[in-house]
Parts: C-alpha cells; sequence; structure tokens
C-alpha cells in the first residue's frame, strides 16, 4: 500500500501537519498548573539569576530538572510575557518528537506508507496536540527521550538496512539524548517509555549484539556524564535534597487506585474504536500483514500500562508516553483495510461502524457551530457559514469513503477536519467552553500603582500557581494572626479566599486602612463545571498603614 507516491513529498506534509497541530493559535489555550510551574520557575531565574539553584515563588525547585526553566528563562529574558513564543519552543519540540516517532515507526516497519500512516495518528491526538502547545516539562523528556530511542535503533539495526552502519556515531549521540531527556523531565521518560521498549526490544526484536556491546556501554556513561553533573550539583549544594527529587519521581497527582487509568483508549478521540476492535488479539493477528510489529505495539502498550497502574501517584495526563505504541497499533488496522477488504462480517462491520460514526460526529458540527458559537457571538455568521460548507463537505467526503471502502479516504478527511479546527476554531471552541464571568488577577498589571505593591495571600489558605503566573509576580504568605507581620507588610496587596472582614482580626484592621479591589475568579471553566476550583476566586484587598490624625 502506497499513501503518496513520493516519501519526500509525505514527509513535507508531516511538517505541515506539526505547524498546524502546534504552532497556530499556540496562545489560544488557558494556562495550567505545568506550564504555570515552568514559567514562574523561569521567572524567578531572570529576576535573581540564579541558575543553578531555580526558586518558583520564591521557594527552592529541586524535584523538577532544570532544563524547561532554562529554556524558558532564556526566551523570558528576550521576549518578557510572551506566552507565543515560550509555547512556540515547545512546538518545536513536538514536531521533533513527530519526526522521531516517524523514523522510529520505520524502522519497525519498513514497508512504505505505514510509518506516515502511524504519524498522522500520531498527530491528531488529543494528548499529543495539547502538550505540544502548552509550556510543560513532559515534552521536553518525552521528545528528546523518542530521538534517544531512535538513535539507539540505528545503532542497533542499521546493519540490516545500510552497507556501512555507524555504531558509535549514533550511541554517542542516543547517549546524549537520554541524559538530556533526564534533564527535562527526571526518571519519568525511562520508566514510562525507554524501560518497556526496551523489554519489548529484548522479547520480540531481539538485535545481534556482536561489536555493539562498547558502544552500548558508551551511549550508557554519557547519558550519566550528561544529567549526572546535575545530580552530583543537587547532593552536594543541598542537604535537604531527598532521593525522590533527585529522581524527580511524580507526585503531583492524587493517590489513586490500580486501574484507574481503565481508560486510557479514550486519550485516542477520534481512533478510540479501532484502538478498542485492536485487542481483539486472535481475530487480527491471523490477518494482518504487519502481525510482527502489532504484537510488539500492544506489548509496548501493556507494559507501559502496568508500569504507570503501579504507581500510586496518578493523573490522566500521565498517559502521554502510551500515544506512541497506541498510534502503532491503531496504524496496524488502517495498513489492513488499505490493502484489502475484510471477507468476514466482524472485520466489515468495525469498518462501517467507524466510518458511520465519524461522518455522523462532523455532520453534526456545523450545527453546533450556528447554534452555541454564532448564537453566542462567539464567531459571526459569515465566519459561522464558512466554517459549516467545510465541515458538511468533510463529512460528506468521510460518508463517500465509508461507502466507497476507502480506509486511506477516511484517514484524509479526518486530517482535514484536524487542520480546519486547529487553523480556524481554536479560539472559539475555547471561548464556549470557558468562564464567561472569569476575572483574572493579570488585570492588576494594568495599573502602574497596583503594579509596584508587593503581593501576599494568606498562609492558612492554599495558594494556586496559576495566581503567581497570571500576576507576573511573587505572591508571597503573609500570617493574618500576626497584627505586626500586616502592618509591617503595608502597602501591599492582599489575596484572600474570604471577605477581609473574616479573615483579620477587628485589632488588625483598626491599624491599617484597606481598599477593596473587588473579587477575582481565575477559573478556566465555568461555575457549573465538576471541574470548578474556590482556590481560584479571590478578594483583593489594598493595605495601606493608617493615616495619623494629621494627615
Amino acid at each position: 500500500m502506497e499513501v503518496v507516491r513520493k516519501i519526500r513529498k509525505e514527509t513535507l506534509f508531516l511538517v505541515v501537519l506539526c505547524l498546524a497541530a502546534f504552532f497556530v493559535n499556540n496562545s489560544m489555550f488557558p494556562t495550567d498548573a505545568a506550564e504555570a510551574k515552568t514559567i514562574v520557575t523561569a521567572r524567578d531565574i531572570v529576576a535573581d539569576g540564579n541558575w543553578m539553584n531555580p526558586t518558583m515563588n520564591g521557594m527552592p525547585r529541586y524535584d523538577a530538572p532544570p532544563l524547561a526553566a532554562w529554556v524558558a528563562a532564556v526566551v523570558e529574558k528576550v521576549y518578557p510575557n510572551n506566552i507565543s513564543v515560550q509555547r512556540s519552543i515547545v512546538a518545536l519540540l513536538a514536531t521533533l518528537w513527530a519526526l522521531f516517532f516517524f523514523g522510529v515507526a520505520r524502522y519497525m516497519e519498513r514497508r512504505r506508507g505505514f510509518a506516515e500512516l502511524a504519524t498522522f495518528v500520531f498527530l491528531t491526538s488529543y494528548n499529543v496536540i495539547y502538550h505540544g502547545r502548552v509550556v510543560n516539562r513532559d515534552i521536553y523528556g518525552y521528545s528528546l527521550m523518542m530521538g534517544a530511542v531512535y538513535f539507539l535503533f540505528r545503532m542497533l539495526y542499521d546493519e540490516r538496512y545500510y552497507a556501512k552502519p555507524h555504531k558509535w556515531r549514533w550511541a554517542i549521540v542516543a547517549g546524549i539524548m537520554m541524559g538530556l531527556s533526564y534533564l527535562g523531565n527526571g526518571t519519568e521518560p525511562f520508566y514510562s517509555m525507554l524501560l518497556p521498549l526496551v523489554i519489548v526490544i529484548l522479547l520480540l526484536k531481539r538485535p545481534v549484539m556482536d561489536g555493539r556491546w562498547m558502544p552500548l556501554l558508551t551511549m550508557c556513561l554519557i547519558c550519566m556524564a550528561t544529567c549526572g553533573w546535575w545530580v552530583a550539583h543537587l547532593f552536594s549544594s543541598h542537604q535537604d535534597v531527598t532521593l525522590a527529587d533527585v529522581l524527580a519521581v511524580h507526585t503531583n497527582g492524587g493517590i489513586r487506585p490500580w486501574y484507574y487509568y481503565w481508560r486510557f483508549f479514550v486519550e485516542m478521540g477520534v481512533w478510540t474504536l479501532l484502538l478498542l476492535a485492536a485487542f481483539c488479539i486472535p481475530y487480527w493477528y491471523k490477518r494482518l500483514s504487519t502481525k510482527r510489529l502489532y504484537r510488539m505495539a500492544l506489548a509496548w502498550l501493556a507494559i507501559a500500562l502496568v508500569l504507570l497502574s503501579v504507581i500510586p501517584n496518578k493523573e490522566m495526563t500521565d498517559l502521554l508516553p502510551l500515544v506512541p505504541p497506541c498510534a502503532l497499533t491503531v496504524a496496524c488496522l488502517l495498513f489492513y483495510y488499505g490493502e484489502r477488504w475484510p471477507q468476514d462480517e466482524w472485520g466489515r462491520g468495525v469498518f462501517f461502524l467507524n466510518g458511520y460514526l465519524l461522518t455522523l460526529l462532523v455532520f453534526g458540527l456545523p450545527f453546533f457551530v450556528h447554534f452555541r458559537m454564532t448564537n453566542w457571538d462567539i464567531i459571526d455568521f459569515g465566519t459561522a457559514l464558512v466554517i459549516g460548507v467545510f465541515l458538511f463537505g468533510i463529512s460528506l467526503y468521510l460518508l463517500f469513503s465509508t461507502t466507497r471502502k476507502d480506509m486511506l479516504g477516511i484517514v484524509r478527511g479526518l486530517i482535514a477536519l484536524f487542520l480546519l479546527v486547529e487553523c480556524f476554531m481554536l479560539g472559539a471552541v475555547g471561548d464556549i467552553f470557558g468562564n464567561p464571568h472569569q476575572k483574572s488577577v493579570a488585570i492588576l498589571q494594568n495599573n502602574d500603582e497596583l503594579q509596584v505593591l508587593p503581593l501576599y495571600y494568606n498562609k492558612e489558605e492554599s495558594l494556586r500557581i496559576e495566581l503567581v503566573c497570571a500576576a507576573n509576580k511573587p505572591i508571597m504568605p503573609l500570617d493574618l494572626n500576626d497584627g505586626e507581620a500586616v502592618t509591617k507588610a503595608a502597602p501591599c496587596m492582599l489575596l484572600t479566599q474570604k471577605p477581609l472582614a473574616s479573615e483579620l482580626s477587628d485589632k488588625v484592621l483598626q491599624e491599617v486602612d484597606t481598599l477593596h479591589l473587588g473579587v477575582y475568579d481565575d477559573n478556566r471553566l465555568p461555575r457549573h463545571s465538576s471541574h470548578y476550583d474556590k482556590a481560584f476566586v479571590n478578594y483583593v484587598t489594598v493595605l495601606k498603614p493608617k493615616a495619623s490624625p494629621n494627615d
């Protein structure tokens, strides 16, 4: 099967898809906690010049390797407070991840067209699109680790495809990429991406190791040297550093049961149905021409899922390393349908059910655009009409491709859908699901008199790091039970989650003048959402020293 006639054209189209997936409208997504932590750390580095001992909101941050913060700090120094440029760096890394995945897929299955198909699935995964559009450490770790895996494959398998392999060259590059991956996101990429793949290689794709043991040892030593200096620095400079800090063990998520990730397949979005169908292993193993890769992809997925499930701290965002094996698994089915038409009812039923459900979904989108976007004045009628026409056209193309049993036509239709949404609809979608009552503390920066005042919060209440990022200044804790500390801090601004009269005692209130600025709501989602967090709702008050009677 050939998706197109020339690989060069297809590779160029992959780059175009990456531009749409990661660069276009990259400032539309709101800032999340992971992005806020990286940006706040970068601002602290720029403010105090302490690159070797990063802080976040003035507090030491040892649990996060420094690479992402260093890159963000360089960008912050050159382009202050520019979220679009910050995210463009991440978009570049996401593009590299996609291209490295393309290379890995080609080494795992050499038949023409398969790697491109797998990369299309990869680039249309929600998790990849989202993480490629916000500043986060995950994209550093997994992108660089995918690069390390690609060069590791070249070191191990180049002899099968090239007359003159360069195993030493690829071993050195792979070691450097692994070390940089640790500096980007700690041990998580090693645990959830590299380790499962190494187990699969040992079990199902064992290479010939003659003449490769020394390059492999060199790769490990280079990796340790690339990241080991940072570990040595932490232990030598900070006596309170723990092993968990050095290993950058993920502890941000809540304690979840082992089966918390049972719905991991939903993260594949439009490919969910095909991924579920792929788990019918006896059926597909008898029919797929890519059965060896199918077996490897499923093993990679299963091992990574088990390793992630045994960790007590879990978040759905941790499923990012499962996208590559899921994309390979789905691509095996797409490749099969592109090669031949199944003769049994079950195989045909999967195809038609997937095609008609996607057609119905896209057919309903124009009505959604009209009733939710136009009626709410999110977009004008003319824009909605043009978008609706394109969506109807894509739905008809999907229907036509399904009826003609053309799986590659369905793939092309979905690519057109994602390009349309990413280029023209992301901002409008964000407005639909956003908080119409949002009033961010970021607007305090617009007042020069307020901007020079230090900002505090009640130390007995929680502080969301997103507020620090939005305020563009440190928000330090203040003991409101200590009247002397309060009067000493004035003049200042104070964030409280309750009205100031219920937070400060009458005695302290008599010692300062107050000016209530309003209630600020930094929630990204509306009030009826289950994810609406009251910690984002704060009363902002200016505290000033008590004016003397003569004043």
